[in-house]
């Protein structure tokens, strides 16, 4: 009659070809493993841990790419609140100084200021372009200076 097997052991029938046996052997004589058992203990363990710092890796990406998005949202909110303050600063301003144009010039004031205002935005979308092309809008340029990104 065979003796009874402890309860912590499970027992386990793998089978390999050649090269995975060869290869489980090289790996006992790299170890100085006495056993086959301290092979597969060692690949487990081994293969977990992998599978653990792989997880942990990538949480730790994915909460830099947030705290990243994070900044890039608050720079983004910084500058329209600044376009905002400029365009009512420019409004209010045009409202209280600009003097009143009499009903009899009106429609030769409308054609001045819709080509001014053309000649206006011709002239911001090549300030804006040149700007572009130089580099003037990256982060450190706008003063939003990256901060380095550091793994958690």
């Amino acid at each position: 009659m065979s003796r009874p097997k402890p309860p912590h052991i499970i027992r386990y029938t793998i089978r390999l070809n050649r090269a995975q046996g060869e290869r489980v052997t090289a790996l006992k004589a790299q170890l100085h493993a006495r056993s086959d058992n301290e092979v597969f203990d060692y690949l487990v363990t081994v293969g977990t841990n992998q599978r653990d710092d792989l997880e942990q890796l990538v949480y730790s990406l994915f909460g830099n790419l947030a705290d990243t998005l994070a900044r890039r949202f608050q720079s983004l909110e910084t500058v329209s609140q600044l376009h905002l303050a400029l365009t009512d600063t420019f409004i209010k301003y045009a409202l209280t100084a600009l003097p009143e144009v009499p009903p009899s010039l009106v429609t030769g004031a409308r054609a001045r200021a819709t080509k001014i205002y053309e000649q206006v935005n011709l002239t911001a979308a090549r300030e804006f372009q040149r700007r572009r092309e130089s580099d003037a809008y990256s982060p450190t340029e706008l003063g939003l200076g990256e901060e380095p990104a550091t793994l958690s």
